[in-house]
């Protein structure tokens, strides 16, 4: 079973191969949706991106709905999977980034994804394994033709800002799972998800915005966060609707394509068979305490360290 931790407390070696596989499905892993139009990584892009709107959009839509946390549980399971394919490595794992530790917690180095964007470049990033002038990492969906660079503008727009650890707790409390603007799905989405998007910018700010690939080490971060929801809260509906709302109930199957179009993968999932990580093959470990000194409400003794049980 595979086990993901803190971006923190990757080793360098895991650093280097979790890039190794992204640069694979950028450049040289094949796409299943638009063969010799595009690679694999532009596959998860342009499936979120239908997640949307657009002619090949498809419905119910995984935003702004209940579906949010189990689509996007199988969305990053899928893409992990193929991480660990392009590199013939079961250990290279997703890892997460807990923006509510704000500076300790930086993803944005040159070491690993990079740093923002340049802005006498239009907002380019210019640094680490996505650098614009280094051509390995070509922007191919959600932006106009020939603008290919991979673009952040970190803290810039108007009312740009993390969550913090406060407003985790506060997410944490809440109950039921849903419905209403106050239960966890809807706060936590509005509450947690928007603002990092946001605060990220540029290709962030996008229905395309897994083109950054910070998105998976986001979406890591809020997967991790509905574990922590579901084991503060055993007696509360891990998902809500149960039943008798077809397409958006525990029964329902979700959706990654329109009709008639190719799908991203060929397995199926329902609602309720991915209420567990363990259904999927993966955990974030026990929830166990940590010292204080690590500075991460959500922090776990296993996810310091990576290992494959």
């Amino acid at each position: 079973m595979d086990i993901r931790i803190n971006h923190r407390y990757m080793t360098r070696e895991q650093k280097a191969l979790f890039i190794q596989a992204i640069l694979l499905l950028k450049n040289d892993v094949q796409s299943v949706l638009r063969p010799g139009q595009q690679m694999r990584y532009d596959d998860y892009v342009q499936v979120h991106s239908n997640a949307f709107d657009g002619p090949e959009a498809f419905t119910p839509m995984p935003h702004r709905s209940p579906l949010f946390f189990p689509w996007h549980r199988v969305f990053l399971r899928q893409f992990e999977r193929d991480l660990q394919s392009a590199v013939n490595d079961t250990s290279v794992t997703l890892p997460f980034w807990d923006w509510s530790m704000e500076g300790s917690s930086n993803p944005f180095t040159p070491g690993f994804l990079g740093g923002d964007g340049d802005s006498a470049q239009a907002q380019r990033v210019t640094s680490g394994p996505f650098a614009y002038q280094d051509g390995r990492f070509e922007i191919r969906q959600g932006v106009p033709e020939g603008d290919k660079g991979l673009r952040r503008e970190l803290g810039a727009g108007p009312g740009a800002h993390l969550p913090n650890s406060e407003q985790v707790l506060d997410a944490l409390a809440k109950t039921p799972y849903a419905p209403g603007p106050d239960s966890w799905g809807n706060f936590c989405e509005g509450v947690l998800h928007d603002p990092v998007h946001r605060w990220v910018g540029g290709n962030m700010s996008m229905p395309s915005s897994p083109n950054d690939p910070v998105f998976f080490l986001h979406h890591c971060y809020l997967d991790l966060l509905w574990e922590r929801w579901k084991r503060q809260h055993p007696t509360s509906l891990p998902y809500y609707p149960v039943s008798d709302m077809p397409g958006l109930d525990r029964q329902a199957t979700l959706v990654f394509h329109a009709p008639n179009n190719p799908a991203p993968w060929p397995e199926t999932w329902t609602v309720d068979s991915v209420i567990t990580t363990e259904s999927l093959d993966y955990t974030y470990g026990l929830f166990t305490s940590v010292p204080a000194s690590l500075g991460s409400p959500t922090l776990t003794t296993c996810e310091m360290g990576s290992q494959n049980v």
